[in-house]
C-alpha cells in the first residue's frame, strides 16, 4: 500500500467503522463455535484486538506489510489471545482446517492472486467454518481496461467474487451491497460446506 493509502486506512475512526461491520456480521454466524480468528490485512491491528478482547477468540491478526505490522504490535497490548504477523493470503503458514473464521476487509483489491487468496482460506477453514468479506468490485469494463496493466491489485466484478465464492464450496449466508457506483462494496458472509 501506499503512504496516502495507508493514512486513510489506519485511521481509528475506519477501525471504528469496521469493528460495527464486524459485530454486525457475528450476530449472523454461531460465534460459540468460535475459537481461532484469522484476519487477513490486519492493518494496524484494531480489529484483531477487539475480537480478542470480546470475544476471548484466539486472534491471528495477519498482513503483507511487515510495516503494518511492527505498528499494530506496538499499538496493541500483547495477549495470550492476540498474535500480530506477516502473512501473504496466498500462502498461509496456518496447518490445514485450523481456523473457524476468516475475516478480510476491503484487503482483495490489494491482492492480485485473490483466487489463489480463496483457495488458502478454503484449505486453512474448517468444515463449517464463516468467512465474513467486504470489499470493492470493479464494473466489467474497467477490469477489461485495466487488468493487463495492474500487476499490485486485484481486478473482479461482483460476478467474479461470487462465482468464486461458489466454486470453492462456499454456502453465502448473507449478502449486501453496502455502497453502489462504479466502484460498488460488497459484504458477504459465507460458510464453507
Amino acid at each position: 500500500m501506499t503512504r496516502i493509502e495507508k493514512h486513510f486506512v489506519n485511521r481509528k475512526k475506519k477501525a471504528e467503522g469496521n469493528i460495527k461491520k464486524v459485530q454486525s456480521a457475528l450476530q449472523q454466524i454461531e460465534i460459540e463455535k468460535i475459537n481461532n480468528v484469522l484476519e487477513l490485512g490486519c492493518g494496524t491491528g484494531f480489529v484483531s484486538k477487539y475480537l480478542a478482547d470480546s470475544y476471548d477468540f484466539n486472534v491471528y491478526g495477519t498482513d503483507f506489510d511487515s510495516e503494518q505490522i511492527q505498528i499494530a504490535r506496538k499499538l496493541q497490548p500483547k495477549s495470550e489471545h492476540l498474535h500480530f504477523q506477516v502473512e501473504d493470503a496466498a500462502k498461509l503458514s496456518f496447518k490445514d482446517s485450523s481456523i473457524d473464521l476468516v475475516l478480510s476487509q476491503n484487503v482483495f483489491h490489494h491482492i492480485p492472486n485473490w483466487e489463489d487468496a480463496i483457495r488458502e482460506i478454503v484449505r486453512v477453514l474448517r468444515s463449517g467454518g464463516y468467512f465474513i468479506w467486504l470489499d470493492l468490485t470493479f464494473p466489467e469494463v474497467i477490469k477489461k481496461i485495466f487488468q493487463s496493466f495492474v500487476k499490485n491489485y486485484g481486478l473482479y466484478t461482483v460476478n467474479d467474487i461470487k462465482t468464486a465464492f461458489e466454486n470453492n464450496g462456499f454456502k453465502k449466508l448473507s449478502y449486501e451491497r453496502i455502497a453502489h457506483g462504479p466502484f460498488s462494496q460488497h459484504h458477504f458472509i459465507l460458510q464453507l460446506r
